[in-house]
């Protein structure tokens, strides 16, 4: 009889409890053939249940056997390839080897039909095995180890348990590992394959111990189990046989003729064993393609028969036997080693911080020997050296000439070091000896404190304690905790193998390890950095080769990070080194990418370090040097002012004169304002440069000295002030901040009618006469310059230049050229000598130039041009080129030009132009710069005033009769709809031409509207029920708004709410923009004619405010109605029903101004009327109905532009009436843009 039993631990697969004299019989029978498990067949498992598992390595698949069927009753296969074996855990989740050709193992969780991967590995597992504590362990056959990894967390974090990667018969090392089995003390036993032995390792130690067989003699032994007692059942593949133990000893229990073959009692190149519930065995027959069952056929003991069999369902929760530590509360009782001090350094740098080109050597082979790698720098810019063909560790205090300490003795070619923060230097030592070194301080010998595979190219402690170690040759980075004595380390990165995945590395090199523990990795041959978040296996490629948007790399072997996380990289092969920051990487130093030997080039540069100043100190290996870089800049993002510009943005069109012909002298060339708004005009007349701080209306300061003749100038953040002096004396001069004497510090052919300062503090000089742009680094002390555009002969192909002038160089480093007798703008991205055409001749869509002399850049990048010969500035934005001022052509008044050549912003966005010919510095003071809406809303005082006699802006021979509708843009552009023709007429401003604009299948148009990115919307219910939408500069129309009849006034809120009035409906009714629908709900009115709250009678102009607060003009009621966001009621505020002080007569328009206040065209009484604090007045058209320029017959609505100056559509009249602002004074909202400043 056997009596069935379960102990208190629970498992989940079969350990039968055997008597001393158990048998099994000989004559196997066949459970599954090479038609079911394909050929070769290696791994089997079989549950507590005893359903059976086998891994069909040949069709890629896992065959399943329940309730004792004998033919499969499940498969599962989706994405394996070559499964070599397989364990089922207590919950019934299959496990299965997936690294033949993926390098993982998947995890298919009970009655999925898809698997997930859960340990990433390289090569196959030719075992698997889940311990009591929930620990995934593989044998990786390949590699000479087996791995293991806690399934209790989701980091694909494990560490090896046994051997140490290298093939070898000692007691730390194993040749070819098959089998494993963890028995419930979470010994470790390992089928040592090509050893000939079973290897025991107790648990946490790495050193096993050979399992004796007595005198039975393993040849090659593949599978391994236990039973309950502890006794040992092994495949000895080389002998065809399986051989059990017991109390007495070893002894052979099948297939033992002693011969292969492939009858009932042989075996055949066997592989593994697994018993089930019964005592059974099940063996995987290799070479015969076939599993084979021996049934147990004696188990009588002396005492009461049993055979024991463990349930499954173990759950334990357990920490790995090595933690890696971590910031998390809780998580261990370890007792961590935590320091928020750093021992390296972390400088702050500016979006543009730059280093000198030309690196100082610190040490050369007569210091340091012939090959330096390795560099590290503490907080007190304490320098140490690697240098590894000596095998020894330099160590220099700052500005020392000499070292103070020699680390030696034992060392074999060390790459890399730490110094924490204590004085400890960790060294590397795994080139011959495979190991990691700690030097304590004073101490004059090391001690080793990892055990490592190979050199470590890059050593890491982290502010926890735990050492990484960089394995170039074993492409992985392992890690240990300092605070354990165990030498055993876990993987943090790689997974043995070479490879480009996300999990893979191939010959990392430098590391850098953040206070969050996220780990960054110098991939050297994948060039590329790789970024394994905190506890990750799988990385995000932050540059280099797979990040989007990053720079080209070329073998990186460093990496460091600045204290706002940027990354600065050794680019070794590329011979340069990168940095990034928040307008992304760029090339610092070595930039040329030449290998060479001068103070500006590398050869081979491998690590990269910050001392405490920001200075960049490079191991320079193949020139054999360390390099220092200092750091140039550190304060400002940019040289001069680059004021941000909504698309809106307005300036008022009369100047006031800054400077005359008394101050700047005649034919007025450079102006410059510096960021702090101090202007500075080169006076050609008196070779003098004139200068006025923020505020004063006469010049404060005026330099002289030996100038001639100087064009133009550029003063610096810090003051330094550069001043062309090519004329004759063929330089350009530098007058140092305070100083009234001025040094050369360019060389040039002749005039530089351009000279720019960038970020990196090179010069640049717009040479004229040379037909080129050329440049200098201002922090070295030679006057040669390179060129950087232009080939020194005059010509209008991309490459070429025709007599330069303006010039910007923008945060990239890309020139922007004014190409004067090009009639172009030149843009030249940073190393590039062919330029793009950015404005004027052959780019398509800008603006035709004459002679254009200056350019500048907002905030945006957008461009402003002097174009000079047209005696005008022109402006780009989202909308395209537009002309800003001097738009009436050449003349003397405020708002005319004769051959502007220079623009300067200042830093709130006024623009100061030297206005040549006409001898004066002109200033165009900023007039409105809104970003929130596409249209006018001036704001105006209590006693504003218009001209009461207006100008006919447009008659009906333009906009035909009878016009309804008007919209002025924030860039006063108007626009119009001519109902007669079903076209749209503009005008741009200071335009008294109009450009018709058509659009398919569009009728009788009462009302439009513009958007902040200008598309425009279109009412076109009349005829088709609808409002059309037609993108910014298209006439690809969509539409947005089904309507039944036309929109008698059209807007869109601040939150993409369109909202339509519906004249005919009595309604209002709105659609939020791209929400997926057209049909449009009702914000006011209920569809019949009336005059309660909830009612309208013939609704036309309408408003919404920033508070979505809705404004009607109610017109057949006679009043405007007030409705509040998210309600169907409204408020008269005006008009019948109120107690305002006016009286309306059919109201059809409404506009607010920037403090509120209503304007009403009062259609009826023909007239204009506006509130303000003391209440309603009229405006304009107060003397009653008529066709006069004081006169409006029956108006319809109205618009503002930027200067508060009023368009009407004069409907009866059939014109367009503009009646310009003349008052608007004491009131301190608003602007005014004629005063003398």
């Amino acid at each position: 009889m056997i009596i069935h039993f379960n102990t208190t631990l629970t498992i989940s697969y079969n350990l039968p409890k055997f008597c001393a004299n158990a048998t099994w019989n000989p004559v196997a029978i066949t459970f599954a053939t090479s038609a079911i498990v394909g050929t070769n067949p290696y791994g089997i498992f079989i549950d507590t249940n005893n359903t059976v598992y086998v891994a069909d390595r040949a069709n890629s698949r896992v065959q399943i056997w329940f309730n004792n069927s004998a033919t499969p009753t499940s498969t599962i296969s989706g994405g394996l390839n070559t499964p070599y074996n397989l364990f089922v855990s207590d919950n019934g989740d299959i496990y299965v080897d997936n690294g033949y050709a993926n390098n993982r193992v998947d995890k298919w969780a009970l009655n999925s039909n898809s698997s997930v991967p859960t340990m990433y590995n390289c090569g196959p597992c030719f075992s698997l095995f889940i311990d009591i504590n929930n620990m995934l362990y593989c044998s990786l056959y390949n590699a000479n180890k087996v791995i293991a990894k806690s399934l209790n967390t989701n980091l694909n974090i494990w560490n090896t348990v046994a051997g140490t990667g290298t093939a070898g018969a000692t007691s730390t090392t194993l040749n070819l590992p098959c089998d494993i089995f963890v028995d419930n003390n979470l010994n470790l036993y390992v089928a040592d394959t090509a050893n000939n032995r079973i290897q025991k390792f107790g648990s946490g130690q790495i050193n096993g111990t050979t399992v004796p067989t007595g005198t039975i003699t393993l040849s090659h032994p593949t599978g391994i189990i236990l039973d309950f007692d502890g006794y040992l059942f092994i495949v000895d593949q080389g002998n065809n046989r399986l051989i059990g133990s017991g109390p007495y000893g070893y002894r052979c229990i099948a297939a033992c003729s002693g011969s292969y073959g492939s009858s009932s009692t042989q075996l055949w190149v066997s592989y593994s064993l697994r018993f089930d519930s019964y005592g059974n065995l099940f063996v995987s027959d290799l070479y015969n393609n076939r599993i084979q069952k021996f049934f147990l056929v004696t188990n009588g003991c002396n005492v009461t028969t049993s055979t024991t069999t463990m349930s499954s369902g173990t759950s334990m929760n357990s920490t790995q036997s090595v933690p890696l530590l971590t910031s998390t509360d809780g998580t261990s009782s370890t007792s961590v080693s935590f320091s928020t001090s750093l021992s390296y350094n972390l400088p702050k740098f500016s979006a543009y911080a730059t280093w000198s080109s030309n690196g100082v050597t610190l040490f050369n082979t007569s210091t340091i020997g012939t090959n330096p790698y390795g560099l590290f720098v503490n907080t007190n810019n304490t320098l140490y050296v690697c240098e590894y063909s000596q095998n020894i560790i330099q160590v220099w205090l700052e500005n020392s000439t000499i070292p103070i300490r020699n680390i030696s003795g034992g060392l074999s070619s060390p790459y890399a070091m730490f110094v924490t923060v204590n004085g400890d230097v960790y060294v590397d030592n795994g080139n011959a000896n495979s190991q990691v070194d700690k030097w304590a301080v004073n101490k004059t010998a090391g001690i080793s404190v990892m055990t490592v595979k190979a050199a470590c190219w890059g050593l890491f402690v982290d502010i926890y304690n735990n050492i990484y170690c960089s394995q170039y040759t074993i492409h992985q980075v392992v890690t240990k905790s300092l605070n354990s004595n165990s030498n055993m380390w876990i993987v943090a990165a790689g997974t043995d193998c070479q490879g480009s995945t996300s999990n893979t590395l191939y010959n990392p090199r430098g590391i850098f390890v953040d206070t969050d523990l996220n780990l960054y990795v110098a991939d050297y041959n994948n060039n590329r950095i790789q970024l394994f978040l905190s506890n990750q296996l799988n990385a995000i490629t932050v540059a280099g080769t797979g990040a989007s948007s990053t720079i080209t790399l070329s073998g990186p072997s460093g990496v460091v990070l600045d204290a706002d996380g940027y990354l600065f990289i050794t680019d070794t092969t590329n011979q340069r080194i990168i940095g990034s920051g928040p307008n992304g990487f760029r090339c610092l130093v070595g930039c040329s990418q030449a290998i060479g030997s001068a103070s500006n080039q590398f050869h081979f540069p491998v690590t990269m370090v910050f001392d405490t100043y920001g200075n960049m100190l490079v191991t320079d290996d193949f020139n054999h040097r360390v390099q220092k870089f200092y750091l140039t800049t550190n304060i400002y993002s940019t040289t001069i002012n680059q004021p941000s510009f909504c698309p809106s943005t307005t300036w008022y069109t009369n100047a006031i004169t800054f400077a005359n012909s008394s101050t700047a002298g005649t034919s007025v060339f450079g102006v410059f304002v510096s960021i702090n708004n101090t202007v500075y005009v080169a006076n050609q007349q008196t070779n003098k440069i004139v200068i006025w701080y923020e505020g004063s209306i006469n010049p404060d300061k005026i330099l002289s000295g030996s100038l001639s003749t100087p064009y133009d100038l550029f003063a610096t953040p810090l003051g330094d002030i550069y001043v062309d002096n090519g004329a004759n004396n063929g330089r350009v001069d530098k007058f140092s901040l305070n100083s009234n004497i001025s040094t050369s510090v360019m060389s040039v052919p002749n005039i530089c009618p351009g000279i720019f300062v960038d970020i990196s503090n090179t010069l640049y000089c717009s040479a004229f006469t040379s037909h080129q742009v050329v440049k200098k680094w201002l922090n070295d002390n030679v006057l040669t310059s390179t060129i950087v555009a232009g080939t020194g002969t005059s010509g209008s192909t991309a490459t070429t230049l025709n007599q330069p002038i303006g010039i910007f160089v923008d945060a990239k480093f890309n020139l922007y050229v004014a190409d004067c007798l090009n009639y172009r703008i030149q843009m030249f991205p940073l190393g590039q000598l062919t330029g793009i055409t950015l404005a004027g001749a052959s780019a398509p869509g800008t603006i035709t130039l004459n002679q254009p002399n200056g350019v500048t850049l907002d905030g945006n990048g957008y461009l402003f041009i002097a174009d000079c010969y047209n005696h005008r500035i022109i402006g780009s934005g989202p909308y395209g080129f537009r002309c800003l001022f001097g738009c009436t052509g050449i003349g003397s008044s405020s708002s005319q030009f004769n051959q502007p050549v220079t623009l300067r912003f200042d830093s709130y966005g006024n623009l100061f132009v030297a206005d040549r010919f006409n001898n004066r510095v002109q200033k165009f003071i900023l007039a409105s710069n809104s970003c929130s809406i596409s249209y006018n809303q001036p704001t105006f005082c209590s006693n504003a005033l218009w001209y009461s006699n207006a100008s006919t802006f447009a008659s009906s021979t333009t906009i035909g009769t009878l016009p309804y509708g008007i919209f002025i843009n924030g860039i006063n552009t108007v626009y119009v709809p001519n109902r007669i023709s079903n076209t749209i007429l503009s005008w741009p401003q200071g335009s008294s031409t109009s450009t018709s604009n058509s659009y398919s299948n569009l009728s009788n148009p009462y009302s439009l509207f513009m958007s902040m990115t200008g598309d425009i919307y279109i009412d076109n219910g009349y005829l088709y029920g609808r409002v059309d939408k037609y993108a910014f500069n298209t006439s690809n129309r969509v539409t947005v708004m089904n309507v039944n009849g036309s929109c008698y006034g059209l807007f869109l809120d601040i939150n993409n709410n369109l909202y339509c009035s519906l004249k005919n409906l009595h309604q209002v009714v709105t659609l939020l923009l791209n929400n997926g629908t057209t049909i449009p709900i009702t914000a006011a009115g209920n569809g019949s004619a009336g005059s309660l709250s909830n009612m309208l009678n013939s609704p036309q102009g309408i408003y919404v405010d920033s508070n979505l607060n809705l404004y009607i003009a109610d017109s057949a009621n006679n009043r405007i109605q007030f409705i509040q966001t998210g309600q169907l009621d409204g408020t008269t505020i005006i008009g019948n029903g109120s107690s305002g002080n006016i009286t309306l007569n059919y109201p059809t328009g409404i506009v607010l101004d920037a403090n509120g206040y209503l304007f009403i065209v009062d259609s009826y009484n023909h007239r204009i009327v506006a509130s303000s604090y003391y209440g309603f007045r009229c405006i304009v058209g107060c003397s009653g109905g008529g066709s006069s320029a004081s006169q409006l017959l029956f108006p319809q609505s109205m618009a503002f532009d930027s200067y508060g100056n009023m368009y009407v559509t004069d409907r009866n009249n059939s014109r367009v009436q503009q009646f310009t602002l003349q008052t608007n004074s004491n009131c301190s909202k608003l602007f005014s843009y004629n005063e003398t400043l």
